[in-house]
């Protein structure tokens, strides 16, 4: 009769793990997870920003659409449309512009908060409302590259204060961080 059939699967030592082995390897798997996990996290942040922005350019792209077709005035919009309902939600505005409604939500906006209460992560800069953007006073001190049009409503990508915490369109087309 054959050897292993007597012994059966768990007669050989030599095919078993120790205690101490196995504990060894699990050592291992943690130290290597507590490596990764951070990573994998600053991943996905830098993910969800990169997101965001994609987000604020194609929102950049609806506000050319909207000011050629409005006679190149900025949209009259209020800052937080859930204080201010006589006037409309920059969303709302912006609606027939877009292909959906989720490129208002800022991947980063802690459960929607925003997004849910006002219509859109991105608050709108309601100075500009109304004017042509050659004609406002900021725009033409400092130029469109630095008058900005739409941003995070708070540092979802940082912390406050820090470089790349929040998202900023400027009137020119681009996005990145106020200077």
């Amino acid at each position: 009769m054959n050897v292993f059939f007597k012994r059966g699967f768990s007669a050989s030592r030599s095919m078993r793990f120790t205690l101490i082995e196995l504990l060894v390897v699990m050592a291992i798997i943690a130290i290597l997870s507590g490596i990764l996990f951070p990573a994998l996290s600053t991943a996905r942040k830098k993910s969800l920003a990169a997101k965001c922005t994609s987000n604020l350019l194609s929102l950049g792209t609806a506000l050319q659409a909207y000011i050629g077709d409005s006679n190149e005035m900025m949209p009259e919009a209020a800052l937080l449309p859930s204080d201010e309902p006589d006037l409309p939600r920059f969303c709302d505005i912006f609606e027939n512009y877009v292909q959906t409604r989720q490129i208002f939500l800022c991947p980063s906006d802690p459960d929607s908060k925003y997004f849910i209460a006002q219509g859109s992560s991105y608050e709108y800069n309601t100075h500009l409302g109304g004017k042509k953007l050659s004609e406002d006073m900021l725009a033409q001190k400092f130029g469109l590259s630095k008058t900005f049009v739409l941003y995070d409503y708070e540092s979802f990508h940082g912390k406050s204060g820090a470089v790349g915490a929040r998202n900023y369109l400027f009137a020119d087309g681009h996005v990145g961080e106020l200077e």
